[in-house]
This record gives C-alpha cells, sequence and structure tokens, in this order.
C-alpha cells in the first residue's frame, strides 16, 4: 500500500488535507484481508499486491446490455432459467452477423467461461434505431462457473462474426442480496448522456514521466443535456470499470466496490433536438481521485441544462485507462515540504483546464461535425473542483479570463495567492477544515462577489459520492464510523443534497443570472451551513 496522502501532507496549513484523497484509515486499510474477492490480482506478477497496476488492460469494441429492460442488473440467488444479454448494434457493427457458437460470458479474472445455448430474435432493445443481438445463458452454469458470485459486478462477452473479425464487451451484474450504492435521481428537466474524449496537448511536455517526447494526455468525460432513452440502460459507475477496481484497491478498499455504485447517464446519447446552447463547466476532482466519484453533483448540474466536462489528471489523480487499452497509473504525490513542486503540479493541473476548455471550444465549434458542434455556450463557462481541484478551479479563475465563475469544495488553495481573482466564487468547507488560512488568504484577493458555507457534521469527503458509502462500506467492515472515510455525522444524503443544491444555485446565478435566496444568506433550508457573502 502506498503511504497514505493524508498522513503525508496533513502538516501543510495546519489540518486541511490539501491532498484531496484521504480515506485510507487504518480500519479500511484491513478491508481488503475481509473479503474473501480480495483486492487487486490484475497485475499476474503480483496477484496479491493491491497497488499492482498492469500496464495495458482489456480494450472493448462493442457495448453490451445485461438484463435489457432492467436496471440494475441484478440477479437474485434463488433465480434460475436464462440469463438475457444484448450485444448492442452500432455504426460499425451489425451484431447479427455474429456467430453463435462463439458466444460466451467470462468473468474479469478469466476462471469461468460458458457459452451462449440460444439467442432470440434480433431487436431494438434500448430504442436507438438499431436491431440488437439478443443472446440466452443459463444462470445455474453462470453461477457454477463463478461467475454470479456475490461479490460479483460484470461480466465480459466475447464473440466473433461470421467473417472471423473479433467481439468484446462487458456489462455490469450484482447479487440482489448484495447493499448498493444508488445516486439520488437528478431533479432537473434534462435526461443524462455521458462520453469520453481523450486528447494530447503537442505544445506541453509530460513533466510527470522520464519517457523522451512525451506529450500531457489528458481524459475527459462529458455529462451533457440529452434526449431521453427510457429503454436505454445507464452507463456503468466507471465508464471503463477497471479504473474504479484500480482506485479502490490502491486506497485500500474492495476492488469491486464501486461496481456496486449506480447512476444515471446513458452512454453516448444524442443531446436533445432544436439549437439551444448550454452553459459549459470544468471539473477537477481531489488529489489522486477520480472524476467519477464526484458523479451526483455532476449529474444535478447537467440535469439543469449543463455541460460538464470532468478531468482526469494522469499520474497525480486515479490511475487512467486510455482508448487502446494503456494504463497510466498514480505515481506523483503532493510534498508537505517542498512547496516549489507543489506549485508546479498546480501549474500543470491549470494547465490542463486550460487546455481542456481549448479543446471543447474546438469541439462546440459551428464548424465541427459532431453532436456538440454549436450547442456549446462559451460566453458562460465555470469551473469547480473538490480539494486539489477545487484550488485548480481558482486558478483557473486567476489565469484565464474565459472561466467567469469558480467553485471550491474544501480544497486548500494553491497558486500565486497574491494575484487578484476578478470572477465570482464560492467556498464550501468542511466542519474541520473551515478555518484553514490559505481560505482567508484567497478572499483577501476576490475583487468579485464571494461566498463561504461551511457545513456542519461534514468532513473532506462529505462533498462526493463517498457520502453515501457508508452502508456499502460496512458490509466489509461493520464497524465502520463515518469519520473513518472522512464523511463525518451528517447523514449521506442530506451532505449529497446539501452540496448539489450549492453547486447548482452557485452556477444558476453566476452563469445564467438566475439568483437564489441560499446564495442571500443563513437559510432555514439548510440549517447545517454557516454561510456568508464576501463583497468586492
Amino acid at each position: 500500500m502506498p503511504p497514505s496522502l493524508s498522513s503525508r501532507a496533513s502538516s501543510i496549513h495546519g489540518a486541511q488535507r490539501p491532498c484531496g484523497w484521504g480515506w485510507r484509515a487504518p480500519v479500511a486499510l484491513g478491508l481488503c484481508a475481509l473479503v474473501s474477492a480480495g483486492c487487486g490480482g490484475d497485475d499476474p506478477k503480483n496477484p496479491g499486491d493491491p497497488n499492482a497496476v498492469p500496464e495495458f488492460t482489456r480494450v472493448d469494441n462493442a457495448a453490451l446490455d445485461v438484463m435489457p429492460g432492467v436496471y440494475p442488473n441484478a440477479i437474485r440467488g434463488s433465480d434460475t432459467g436464462d440469463l438475457q444479454v444484448a450485444l448492442l448494434g452500432s455504426e460499425t457493427l451489425d451484431p447479427t452477423t455474429v456467430d453463435l457458437s462463439t458466444v460466451v460470458l467470462t468473468n474479469p479474472k478469466g476462471t469461468g467461461k460458458v457459452p451462449a445455448h440460444g439467442a432470440e430474435t434480433p431487436r431494438d432493445v434500448n430504442g436507438d434505431g438499431r436491431i440488437d443481438a439478443v443472446f440466452n445463458f443459463p444462470i445455474p452454469a453462470l453461477r457454477d462457473a463463478g461467475l454470479l458470485a456475490t461479490e460479483s459486478t460484470r461480466v465480459l462477452f466475447d464473440a466473433k462474426t461470421q467473417s472471423g473479425a473479433g467481439v468484446s464487451a462487458q456489462d455490469g451484474v450484482y447479487d440482489a442480496s448484495h447493499v448498493v450504492v444508488k445516486l439520488p435521481a437528478p431533479t432537473g428537466p434534462y435526461a443524462l448522456g455521458t462520453t469520453e474524449f481523450t486528447w494530447t496537448d503537442s505544445g506541453r511536455e509530460e513533466s510527470f514521466t522520464q519517457t523522451s517526447d512525451d506529450h500531457r494526455t489528458l481524459q475527459v468525460r462529458l455529462w451533457y443535456p440529452a434526449r431521453a432513452m427510457p429503454q436505454a440502460q445507464p452507463a456503468t459507475y466507471f465508464l471503463h470499470p477497471v479504473e474504479g477496481e484500480l482506485l479502490a484497491a490502491w486506497q485500500g478498499f474492495p476492488a469491486q466496490m464501486f461496481g456496486f455504485y449506480f447512476a444515471h447517464a446513458v452512454r453516448d446519447a444524442a443531446l436533445p433536438e432544436g439549437s439551444e446552447r448550454f452553459p459549459v463547466v470544468l471539473f477537477s476532482p481531489g488529489y489522486g481521485t477520480a472524476p467519477t466519484i464526484y458523479s451526483g453533483a455532476i449529474e444535478e448540474l447537467t440535469s439543469q441544462g449543463y455541460v460538464v466536462a470532468a478531468i482526469s489528471h494522469p499520474y497525480t489523480g486515479a490511475p487512467v485507462v486510455l482508448p487502446d487499452g494503456r494504463v497510466l497509473p498514480h505515481t506523483v504525490e503532493i510534498s508537505p515540504v517542498d512547496e516549489a513542486q507543489n506549485a508546479h503540479i498546480q501549474a500543470v493541473w491549470t494547465g490542463d483546464a486550460r487546455f481542456v476548455l481549448d479543446q471543447l471550444e474546438k469541439l462546440g465549434a459551428e464548424s465541427s461535425e459532431g453532436r456538440f458542434a454549436g450547442r456549446l455556450d462559451f460566453t458562460r463557462v465555470g469551473m469547480f473542483g473538490h480539494s486539489f481541484g477545487g484550488s485548480t478551479s481558482a486558478d483557473a479563475c486567476r489565469t484565464d479570463a474565459r472561466f467567469k465563475a469558480g467553485l471550491n469544495l474544501d480544497g486548500s488553495f494553491h497558486g500565486d495567492l497574491s494575484v487578484e481573482v476578478h470572477a465570482p466564487f464560492l467556498m464550501m468547507n468542511s466542519e474541520e477544515s473551515a478555518l484553514d488560512p490559505t481560505r482567508s488568504a484567497f478572499f483577501q484577493k476576490l475583487r468579485a462577489m464571494g461566498y463561504s458555507a461551511t457545513v456542519h457534521g461534514t468532513q473532506h469527503f462529505s462533498f462526493s459520492d463517498i457520502a453515501l458509502a457508508l452502508p456499502l462500506v460496512r458490509t466489509y467492515a461493520p464497524n465502520v464510523a463515518g469519520k473513518d472515510i472522512q464523511i463525518g455525522t451528517l447523514e449521506g444524503t442530506r451532505a449529497f443534497a446539501v452540496t448539489a443544491a450549492y453547486v447548482r444555485v452557485f452556477f444558476d446565478k453566476h452563469l445564467r443570472g438566475n439568483s437564489s435566496p441560499l446564495l442571500d444568506g443563513p437559510s432555514a433550508e439548510t440549517p447545517e451551513v454557516d454561510f456568508s457573502v464576501h463583497r468586492p
């Protein structure tokens, strides 16, 4: 297990953890030993090492829908009969050309394999207008082969077409008796779509590797307002489940933990009809973390009509899986003593944000060819983030006038705090970090409307989807308390709701001009929040 980031960095700014990740409490470190499925095991050279990161992982070329029409995909221990699995048609795949005799399901460890024993009449299962192939697998055989064990979270599909081309896909499935985390349904009028882009900045060399001529490559996940597809199954919580498994294992949790998280966005859904342009908000996660664990606040914002671009920061964030299967690990830690190193990391993250906005401008240009052409409003751009990502939001506002509003979820501020910031800014604090001196230093140089919201009963990860994790974690370690995973004592769904509400109303006011009483001062709607306004 790598050294705990919180223990290495807790001396910076007193008790504040500027790095973001820090829920590797002693009780969490023992979780792997409590679960027979274990952590790690994906690296054959180190099958028991939870920190082993493979150089490459599986690359799929198709999409799968286990149990079409059902979500989440839950199998009861008493179920018999067949498991239906739909191979989805696409522009590049006619699933009716698949050779039934080659169709198999396996588990991620490759220790079980079950062939399909039949197929149904092809049909459109997800409502996208394309024909999909539906195969049947005997549930008892899947269970006997270890594909439907209690801790299972996904199955892998492999087949060949009649011309011999390989087809691979995967989807989630779980035992209905297992505790799960279902993100609360977003409240806005828009359905949700999500997709990923991989962009390389040819103007910046990668400073976190020793490879010559290695340029900074970023994985960016977009959430966006979408046309409703009631028949379509939402995407898996992590679009590439291996990223979630690597993150969980690295942090001392069972590798399959995030496979029991369920969200709402449909992968690659179409945008709503019409010509409406949507405000753009960038998101940056806490240090060593992945954007996906903030899906709740992002989904709520998206449902209100925003496009949210969430940045994975290679080598300094969670492990990233590129489209070619290459895995970029976490290798660089914040230093508790070397402020020059920390300043360099901050500059790289801010550069990432500015580069992503450049790419979004190209993506949304009227002349571009894609679903986002002419649909993004670059007169209304904001940014928010958690911890080190929150500091990145401030630094982006400080250094790039395109960012019109910024928000920091419980992060110390880095960068040059002597430089003025001219964009409205909201600081949300956990109860334990409200006295961090970088907060006051930042507000002294803020020359626009500022807001400070301290949420009682919270800790550092109360502002993420980890706020909802306690019942799930207790299935592995029954005596875990909220403080052990840094979510405090405020009930998880309440912390989740408070975070989503303030993120929404802040950007509604400063990117859309819609006022909210929550930003006027203390509110009876949020009695757990101490709120103050900082006027320029």
